[in-house]
C-alpha cells in the first residue's frame, strides 16, 4: 500500500513539472495544513515537506515555480481552503496553476503513514 501511495505521488508531481515544459506560466504550489496547536509529529513532518522540497526543487523554488507555504487552516483568513481542498485536519496539498488559475491538486494526506522513514517521505515527494 505505502509503494502504491509513493509511486502515484511521485507520477503526480513529475508529471505537473513536465508539462511546465509545454505550457507558459506554470506554478506548483505546496501548501503544507496544520492546527494552531502542533505536536512533535506536526512539526516533524513540516520539517521532512520543508527540507525535502528543499533538497529537490532549489531551481524551482528560487525562480518561483514552486512555492512552498506552511498554513494555519485554523485561522478564520486560511478557513477557505478546508472547503476548497476538503480536508479536516493536517495535510499536505499539491497544487498546479496556469497563468494564475488552477487547474489540478491533489491532497497527499498519506503523508502521516511515512513519519517514521524520511527517505520514503523524501520520494514521494520528488
Amino acid at each position: 500500500m505505502k509503494r502504491q501511495i509513493i509511486i502515484v505521488a511521485i507520477v503526480f508531481i513529475m508529471s505537473l513539472i513536465n508539462m511546465q515544459a509545454q505550457v507558459k506560466n506554470v506554478q506548483i504550489d505546496i501548501l503544507y495544513f496544520h492546527a494552531t496547536i502542533r505536536c512533535h509529529a506536526c512539526l516533524t513532518i513540516e520539517d521532512f515537506i520543508k527540507n525535502s522540497v528543499e533538497l529537490y526543487f532549489e531551481k524551482e523554488l528560487k525562480d518561483s515555480t514552486i512555492t512552498l507555504k506552511s498554513l494555519d487552516f485554523l485561522q478564520p483568513k486560511n478557513g477557505h481552503y478546508q472547503e476548497q481542498y476538503k480536508f479536516d485536519t493536517q495535510t499536505l496539498i499539491i497544487s498546479k496553476k496556469i497563468n494564475g488559475k488552477e487547474v489540478q491538486w491533489k491532497n497527499l494526506d498519506k503523508i502521516w503513514t511515512l513519519l517514521g522513514d524520511k527517505s520514503k517521505f523524501e520520494i514521494i515527494l520528488y
